[in-house]
């Protein structure tokens, strides 16, 4: 059974960890553009310091994530997000 998610933040950092592992993936540059727009939109909005926490995390792995080189050995493996 899928998770639940009850509030916006819980969903839209949610999405943004399924949105980089799918980037992990596949380097599909479409996904990179939805990333940084998740990354922007949280920022924007963290006025919880939960989200603003998680932007603080999810920024500092996208930046990680995205400047990685793929190859062929790393698309297969699992990321290591939360």
């Amino acid at each position: 059974m899928p998770p639940q998610y009850h509030d916006t933040h819980e969903i839209v950092i949610a999405a943004t960890l399924w949105l980089m592992h799918r980037y992990q993936q596949t380097g599909c540059k479409k996904l990179a553009r939805l990333v940084e727009q998740h990354l922007r939109w949280m920022e924007n909005g963290a006025a919880s310091p939960v989200l603003a926490n998680a932007c603080r995390r999810l920024s500092f792995e996208w930046r990680a994530v995205s400047c990685t080189p793929r190859d062929t050995n790393t698309a297969n493996q699992q990321p290591a997000l939360h």
